[in-house]
């Protein structure tokens, strides 16, 4: 049997539509309730205290911004923190808010655990009220005026935030 002939008795091509399909259906389910990511939500400027004490201001720059929100006691956050390393930092802020924590050193464990190079901020009820976090990791793409432009939640891998910020 050639190639053409097996292609054509061959069920793997709606078989992969299907997968493609369920996967899209159950990402838009999944991120059903974030918040919208066609740039008419604008976020406040604000305050966060980072990990190490120092004061953070998220506010307009000329750069675009990444949000990444986790919990410390979340596996897929430990797995994919360091996903975030790929991202251009000329382009991008990159930062990370940690939620749904007992302590600052729960925070520090899960960031030495996962060997977190970039910058971590201290978030809490109001934060993961504002931004719709209903599970983690949820990621944000902000514009430079802190406009939501892109949205999502769940394991990420480097090829995928590559592709998510080099298409924006």
């Amino acid at each position: 049997m050639d190639l053409k002939s097996f292609l054509k008795k061959s069920s793997w091509p709606r078989d992969i539509l299907i997968g493609v399909l369920i996967i899209a259906g159950f990402m838009t389910y999944q991120n059903r309730n974030l918040l919208a990511d066609n740039g008419s939500i604008q976020i406040a400027p604000q305050n966060f205290v980072q990990l190490n004490g120092d004061m953070y201001s998220l506010e307009p720059s000329n750069k675009k911004t990444l949000i990444y929100f986790f919990a410390p006691w979340c596996s897929v956050c430990k797995m994919s923190i360091g996903n975030l390393d790929v991202v251009d930092t000329q382009k991008y802020n990159v930062i990370r808010i940690a939620l749904d924590y007992q302590s600052v050193e729960e925070i520090e464990a899960f960031a030495q655990d996962a060997e977190v190079k970039g910058t971590i901020l201290l978030g809490g009820p109001p934060h993961k009220q504002r931004f719709n976090i209903s599970g983690y990791p949820t990621y944000y793409i902000l514009n430079e005026n802190l406009q939501v432009i892109k949205r999502d939640m769940g394991y990420s891998t480097s090829l995928g935030l590559s592709i998510r910020t080099m298409t924006l």
